[in-house]
């Protein structure tokens, strides 16, 4: 999310559980007009391993565009037997 604020609020939509998935969800939520960020990268990149779900990647999007968003994946080749929606 590009100059947008830094308090602004955002919900977590997605887990991917490896940066290509994660590019991909924000390729396809961004085509579509939604705005997302991804949050765990650092941890992900340093280390390039996901153990017991620590390095997975959050997709965080505003709110107002959570449920279209979940809808987008969820109708999307994207999803994968690793990944998992967050709660």
């Amino acid at each position: 999310m590009k100059g947008v604020a830094r308090d602004l609020k955002l919900v977590e939509i997605w887990q991917a559980s490896n940066e290509i998935e994660a590019q991909l969800i924000r390729g396809l939520l961004e085509s579509n007009g939604i705005d997302c960020t991804l949050k765990g990268e650092a941890l992900r990149l340093t280390h390039s391993i996901t153990v017991n779900g620590l390095a997975l990647v959050a997709v965080l999007v505003r709110p107002e565009d959570a449920e279209r968003a979940k809808q987008l994946i969820s109708s999307s080749q994207l999803e994968s037997p690793h990944s998992h929606e967050s709660e």
